[in-house]
């Protein structure tokens, strides 16, 4: 009986991290399977731009059209949504929305952790990742190690790394990031026709706009740096650099024919940056790197931060107080730091104008293209620190002259860090200045469905649950009781025009940051009454655009993202009814009565309660010249 406890307790000593991931992945399906649609989804550049634009896919079967129009903003060429050469995308094609957008949050973890643990085993078999020392004049490198002991923390670093919580379009990008440094690595070191075929085809998982063209830009100065160190062409990083770029224009044919062979003129160029004094661009580089910034919340502040800074000083006085220089400038953990920082400043100063405008001087193509857009590596960057440090305390703890029991209490409480670490991106919301979590889906749906249990059954009033959001059986109704026709062109007022397009409700509004300049100058004279009297509005959409929407004129902003719509129930409408008639304009759904519809020539000819709020529907007639 002995024997079979010491094997059971072998096992969960070995196995113990997998066990604690598939058990994360277990409660996690069984959460969602409960709540289902009723889960609680990021609105906010999630279920109000990228689900609505999958499913006008869907709906209309244009995943693959050449030459189509969509449903919204006055049926803008299909060409400007998501590439179909994308794993995202093709998730949209075989499932339905919600369970395609489940199956990316689970796909984007398994690809995290195969990725971050190759790249691991690599550079710890192959190179080492502990710290360089010094023995008399020589210098001695990491040394090769047995992956054996770091198998559960690379499991559970790369598992933390794989749930957090970014911007979830493009959760999938973020999470290979590892995997193509793996390849870049092997391919260079050694090379094979496998490995450059799946360098070619990495631009399947990434997105060019937001990594891919950083990752290029990486690579060449990768290769500069080993080309001058070694004397020699690194041609294998060079054929690498090709085949992502080919990959990448094949992969996303549409944005590159868009970008290089278009000569409309877009919002892009009429879009206002931010022009900060150099106190508030270092107020930028200090807030982005401590706290990253919306799209790429890592939750790093709480415990990988400090636990990084400490050792950075631990690390590099040690480094001088042995006179080793070279330690400093070659090891891993001060590469990492180095590109963080380098990020964040890079961020900063990208809120200069002038350093703006030398950027574009030097590089006329790229104008208006954000290339502060780097500071989307830092989550990579602060875990793979992370990494490094846990890595060395374990190895210092087996290489020092220690008690089995002390060993036994190192390992526990570095674990317990890391854990601590995955307890912060699956909490941050609750914790101090956790509001930015935004895109923390599942401690939302599970806060929710604990809201409803206490609430006998009812959802809060301050926020929409997936289905609420949609409800696709409230807009379904409303299509069938004023015989809506496919086609016939929409508007949203005091709701999200993505709310339309979902269901397959054509919008001469939507929401996104690419379109011709010409329509955002008509679209400016439909709204021209409201921005009037709301200045913020104005400059809001005069320096922006990319939410081409009805702004109402007696509230400076609307909580559209809640049920209850902050208490208003009604409100007058300003627009030019005529500019909007002449648009094409026959329909507009809002979520509050509007009180001067008789005014705008609007008719009300339904209106519905739905799961979490209500809908009118208006339709709008000529206006008719009163001759005296």
């Amino acid at each position: 009986m002995t024997d079979f406890f010491d094997a059971i307790g072998r096992f969960f000593e070995k196995f113990w991290s997998f066990i604690f991931v598939g058990l994360f992945f277990i409660c996690t399906i069984l959460l969602y399977m409960t709540t289902g649609t009723d889960s609680y989804l990021a609105i906010h550049d999630n279920l109000d731009l990228f689900i609505p634009q999958f499913q006008m896919m869907k709906n209309d079967g244009t995943f693959f059209a050449l030459e189509a129009s969509t449903d919204f903003l006055n049926g803008i060429s299909r060409n400007v949504l998501p590439s179909e050469f994308s794993l995202y995308t093709v998730l949209y094609m075989i499932f339905p929305a919600f369970e395609a957008y489940l199956a990316g949050y689970f796909i984007k973890i398994v690809i995290a952790m195969i990725g971050s643990g190759l790249l691991a085993y690599d550079i710890i078999m192959h190179e080492g990742i502990d710290t360089w020392t010094k023995r008399g004049v020589y210098y001695i490198h990491p040394v090769k190690r047995d992956y054996t002991n770091a198998v559960s923390l690379t499991v559970l670093v790369s598992f933390s790394y794989g749930i957090l919580n970014l911007f979830p379009a493009f959760g999938i990008p973020f999470a290979s990031i590892p995997l193509i440094i793996y390849l870049l690595r092997k391919a260079y070191l050694e090379p094979s026709f496998w490995k450059f075929l799946l360098i070619f085809c990495y631009p399947f998982l990434s997105y060019f706009s937001y990594h891919g063209i950083f990752i290029m830009g990486y690579l060449v100065i990768a290769i500069i740096w080993i080309w001058t160190r070694n004397h020699k062409f690194p041609w294998q990083l060079a054929l690498g650099l090709l085949l992502l770029g080919v990959g990448s224009v094949i992969c996303e044919y549409r944005l590159f024919a868009t970008m290089l062979f278009s000569n409309e003129p877009t919002i892009r160029t009429t879009m206002v940056e931010a022009d900060l004094s150099v106190i508030e661009i270092l107020r930028e580089i200090g807030l982005s790197w401590v706290g990253g910034m919306m799209h790429a919340n890592d939750a790093h502040a709480y415990i990988v931060l400090p636990t990084c800074v400490i050792y950075f000083f631990y690390l590099n006085s040690k480094y001088l107080k042995d006179g080793n220089g070279i330690g400093i400038l070659h090891d891993y953990y001060n590469l990492c730091a180095f590109g963080i920082a380098f990020n964040s400043v890079i961020y900063g100063i990208y809120n200069s104008k002038v350093v703006r405008s030398l950027f574009e001087m030097l590089v006329p193509p790229l104008k208006g293209w954000q290339f502060n857009r780097t500071i989307f590596f830092n989550p990579f960057l602060w875990y793979a620190s992370f990494f490094i440090v846990c890595y060395r305390i374990l190895l210092w703890a087996v290489q020092g002259n220690f008690s089995e029991g002390k060993i036994v209490v190192v390992k526990v409480l570095t674990y317990l860090l890391v854990l601590s670490s995955i307890a912060v991106i699956l909490l941050q919301p609750a914790l101090p200045f956790g509001n930015t979590a935004r895109y923390d889906d599942l401690f939302y749906t599970a806060y929710g469905e604990y809201y409803r249990t206490c609430h006998d059954g009812k959802s809060n009033g301050n926020s929409l649950s997936y289905k609420e959001f949609y409800d696709t059986e409230l807009f379904e109704s409303l299509k069938k009781e004023i015989g809506y026709k496919e086609g016939e062109m929409c508007v949203a007022y005091l709701m999200y025009p993505a709310q339309l397009e979902y269901n397959d409700i054509s919008t001469l509004d939507g929401y996104l940051g690419f379109y011709s300049q010409e329509y955002k100058n008509k679209w400016r004279n439909v709204i021209a009454p409201a921005l009037e009297m709301q200045p913020l509005s104005a400059a809001y959409f005069d320096n922006s655009g990319i939410r081409c929407t009805l702004y109402s004129g007696n509230y400076e902003a609307v909580p559209m993202y809640t049920s209850n719509l902050g208490g208003i129930t009604e409100d007058e409408l300003y627009i030019d009814e005529t500019t909007l008639y002449d648009l094409g304009c026959k329909y507009i759904f809002s979520r509050v009565r509007i009180t001067n519809a008789e005014d705008k020539n609007l008719a009300l000819i339904d209106e519905a309660e739905g799961i979490a709020y209500n809908v009118y529907v208006y339709k709008l007639t000529e206006t008719k010249n009163i001759v005296n």
